[in-house]
């Protein structure tokens, strides 16, 4: 049966390691811990492409001295090495919820590291709200995407208006 293991902080590496093992007997390790925060700003400029996104060696060797600890019939040097941009909104909590003034429009991302973990009761809620207009298995209250909302602003109450509908 398919499982994850999430493991707590590690303060000797700086790590706290999600590990997923495969049917194929790999095991993918994420080894968080020591990423730098790139703010909406420098996505705006494209400071950093996707594809400049590179592993940090200090990282990896970290995240592998913390596995290979873990499991010595496991360990070692990794097969492939990779990094990747997590989304993590500001708040450090998924926007979840209808997007504000657009008709039709929701949103479920932002999940940070736990994505994965997340993933089957976020489908739920967000379901729940697309095809009952509220979710009833989690409050999404917290999660809004008007939380991000300039509260007296013009700016968040901009809007293309559609006929008759009011924006």
């Amino acid at each position: 049966k398919p499982f994850a293991i999430f493991c707590g902080e590690d303060p000797r590496y700086g790590t706290h390691l999600e590990i997923y093992p495969r049917n194929s007997g790999e095991v993918y390790i994420c080894g968080i811990g020591g990423s730098e925060y790139v703010d909406g700003t420098q996505l705006r400029r494209g400071e950093l492409p996707p594809s400049d996104v590179k592993p940090d060696p200090a990282r990896v060797k970290a995240a592998t001295a913390c596995f290979s600890e873990m499991s010595h019939k496991l360990g070692g040097e990794p097969d492939v090495v990779q990094a990747c941009m997590r989304p993590c909104p500001p708040d450090a909590l998924p926007i979840m919820g209808k997007v504000p003034h657009v008709r039709g429009a929701y949103i479920s991302a932002g999940h940070n590291c736990w994505g994965i973990l997340w993933a089957p009761v976020s489908g739920l809620a967000m379901s729940e709200l697309i095809l009952d207009g509220a979710a009833s298995c989690v409050d999404l209250r917290h999660f809004s995407p008007a939380r991000f909302a300039r509260s007296g602003s013009a700016a968040a109450l901009r809007g293309r208006k559609m006929g008759a509908v009011p924006v």
